[in-house]
């Protein structure tokens, strides 16, 4: 029988230690992700998106980012492989008045059983980090299938600040944050695992660009997040973000996360990048 999972990282007690440890000032963290989230109902507020509307949030976890995203659409598809995710998800969705308006189901997204192009918008935040390597790409084709044509693709997930992608496991030691690099194989080995190892694929921009594509989809736009260290010429904390993402290039070398938002399309051969404001 194959074995149940669950999320690695209990209570996000990693994530939380990561944040203490390693944000530039206090608040930074919660700063920087604000940023991304307006700037995605930004983007979707401008996106034609008909009566009877369908958000998918795919990962959706203890259903944090919901009550962010509910008032733009008619109806919610939150999944979630863990099923004390969905518990809490659920309790989300009532406490905050919406959850008429929610199916949940206790599913990876890779097998997600659903209608097909019936999806407006797709968000899926940090989830493909977490996964077997060769399931991200049955993800991504999953993804292809239920949106909608010319629907969105929000995803966030962890950026490689080098040229390639790499592989680390996170865990607590001496209630101090570790963080090592590990191969491929060990990676895909503790996918599941219940010694609170958070295991973690750290995506380059490249790596990216061609699973999209390879999926149907063309990037429009990326902006990375959750700076780690403090670029020196950036001027003020308030403009650590800003000043990034106005580069190509520094958006490469910085931040820890990074968003991407992309469109379907047939299948083709080639990706660009259009400008949106950043």
């Amino acid at each position: 029988m194959e074995k149940k999972y669950h999320y690695p990282d209990v209570n996000d007690k990693l994530t939380m230690a990561l944040i203490r440890e390693k944000e530039p000032f206090q608040g930074y963290w919660r700063t920087s992700e604000r940023k991304i989230l307006d700037l995605i109902k930004e983007k979707i507020e401008k996106h034609s998106i008909s009566a009877g509307s369908w958000l998918l949030d795919a990962g959706c976890g203890t259903g944090r980012l919901l009550p962010e995203f509910q008032k733009y659409f008619s109806n919610i598809l939150a999944i979630d492989p863990d099923s004390s995710q969905i518990d809490k998800a659920k309790k989300v969705a009532l406490d905050h008045g919406f959850a008429d308006k929610v199916v949940f189901k206790a599913t990876s997204a890779e097998q997600l059983e659903w209608e097909q192009e019936s999806v407006d918008v797709i968000l899926c935040s940090h989830v493909i980090q977490h996964v077997h390597t060769k399931t991200v790409p049955k993800i991504l084709h999953k993804f292809h299938k239920v949106l909608r044509p010319d629907g969105l693709l929000f995803l966030m997930t962890t950026h490689s600040r080098r040229s390639y992608g790499y592989y680390a496991k996170s865990l607590l030691k001496d209630s101090k944050i570790m963080e090592k690099k590990i191969r491929k194989e060990e990676f895909n080995s503790i996918i599941k695992n219940d010694r609170n190892i958070l295991p973690i694929h750290f995506f380059s921009i490249n790596n990216l660009v061609n699973i999209l594509r390879n999926s149907g989809f063309i990037l429009i736009y990326f902006r990375t997040y959750h700076v780690m260290r403090k670029p020196t010429i950036s001027t003020s904390d308030e403009d650590i973000d800003t000043m990034i993402n106005t580069s190509k290039c520094l958006k490469r070398k910085f931040g820890r996360d990074i968003m991407l938002i992309s469109q379907k399309q047939e299948l083709r051969d080639t990706c660009q990048e259009l400008s949106w404001p950043g």
